[in-house]
């Protein structure tokens, strides 16, 4: 119960402020017209290059919709309050990746229009890749959550956190490209931790279960790694 009044809480702050709503206009109006754009050059009927750009844009909006969630507590001086509650830190950290994957569950359900729009031109839609490209996106959201979430917990200033955060989600975007830097085994085990090389295999239709596993990994480690630096501060 104390997770969902904590998730009920961050969901108000997103909708009754204009964030949430400038985030979605803006995620539906770049993604649309790179849909249309993509659709109408290349006359294939596939949702690759859509799971490719709404990646990306995600990428650019996370650190603003991230960098709040506990910097906003430090800065207004409740986190003290909150750690001196009955609340736990897991429960402090559960309540807000919720609230904010919520947000991105939304985000990712408003694109649903495009494969609906696809399927009304094309006779025999492969719906394969379109699952499986949604089951990426879902994971490689909350993904991003997680890694903005603990970059939330190390400062008090906002702008701070949302600096880390696109280091760090922008550090692990790029990491396949170490292999063709290092041609050696090193090279080759950096590469494994692109969540994009990861991710592009949703993207083609192939579900493999050590890309879920690793995103899976990946979200709790860092919610794990959140948690314990709310620990540290309600012990000192």
């Amino acid at each position: 119960m104390k997770i969902l009044a904590i998730l009920k809480k961050e969901l108000q702050t997103y909708f009754f402020s204009p964030v949430a709503y400038i985030i979605f206009a803006s995620f539906l109006l770049i993604t649309g017209y790179l849909f249309a754009v993509v659709m109408i050059n290349t006359k294939l009927a596939t949702l690759e290059p859509m799971f490719g750009n709404a990646a990306f844009i995600l990428l650019l909006a996370s650190p603003l919709l991230t960098m709040r969630l506990i910097s906003e507590e430090r800065r207004s001086n409740s986190m003290e309050l909150l750690l001196t509650s009955p609340i736990s830190p897991v429960e402090i950290v559960m309540g807000k990746f919720l609230a904010c994957f919520t947000l991105y569950l939304v985000l990712i359900l408003l694109t649903v229009q495009y494969p609906i729009i696809l399927a009304q031109y094309a006779d025999h839609l492969d719906m394969g890749p379109i699952y499986s490209g949604y089951i990426g996106l879902i994971l490689l959201s909350a993904a991003f959550v997680s890694i903005g979430l603990f970059a939330s917990t190390l400062t008090e200033n906002q702008i701070v956190a949302a600096m880390i955060s696109f280091g760090g989600m922008l550090m692990f975007w790029v990491f396949g490209w170490v292999k063709y830097a290092l041609d050696n085994p090193l090279g080759e085990s950096l590469a494994q931790l692109s969540i994009l090389d990861r991710y592009q295999n949703f993207m083609r239709g192939v579900v493999d279960s050590g890309n879920v596993i690793f995103f899976v990994v990946f979200t709790v480690l860092w919610l794990f790694l959140a948690t314990r630096v709310l620990e540290s501060e309600r012990w000192r």
